[in-house]
């Protein structure tokens, strides 16, 4: 082993016995056993790089401050390149996500023309959709406060479903005649 440098045999001697400690120690530093790794062999580089290794005293003591120093300059960079990245988003132009004229206005029609539709529910079904769909009550709950039964309930939503959906996607020329009940309207739409 004469091919080795003064500061090989110190290292093998004193300094790689100590890795497992040292593993252990950068594992709670870093919380990342990878990290952990890479934490420990950038101290193993540093002291096989140093000028005064023959001067420390106590080696574990040395790389465990070392390794702290590292990890700290790490964190600081990291904060650097987050830095860095938010100032780029600066340049994103962000699209608006508020609604434009456009969708308020026809968000307050679509809203018109569900109100007149539900004036036109039979009362039965408008009841049954009021407590379920506004007033957030669940099917239990409504079949009890009406005294009708789960089947009942389940009918009387689905044709208050049925005829609100056939109310709403009538055009808005066809419903001239609000006379003539939506399930005849649509009858008649479905004629042509």
């Amino acid at each position: 082993m004469s091919h080795l440098r003064p500061i090989d045999l110190w290292f093998i001697a004193e300094v790689l016995p100590l890795e497992p400690l040292l593993l252990a120690s950068a594992r709670r530093l870093v919380d990342d056993a990878d990290a952990a790794r890479d934490l420990v062999q950038d101290a193993f580089a540093k002291v096989l790089s140093m000028e005064g290794w023959a001067r420390i005293e106590n080696p574990h003591a040395y790389l465990l401050r070392m390794m702290r120093n590292l990890s700290i300059e790490n964190l600081k960079r990291l904060r650097v390149l987050r830095f860095e990245q938010l100032t780029l988003v600066d340049g994103f132009d962000v699209a608006d996500e508020a609604p434009d004229a456009f969708r308020v206005l026809s968000g307050r029609e679509q809203m018109g023309r569900l109100n007149a539709a539900l004036r036109t529910l039979p009362a039965r079904c408008r009841e049954v959709f009021v407590l379920q769909r506004y007033e957030e009550r669940s099917p239990r709950e409504i079949a009890s406060t009406l005294g009708i039964s789960l089947s009942t309930l389940e009918k009387r939503l689905a044709r208050a479903h049925y005829l609100l959906a056939c109310a709403m996607t009538a055009a808005p020329a066809q419903e001239a005649d609000r006379s003539t009940p939506p399930a005849a309207r649509t009858r008649a739409r479905l004629a042509r």
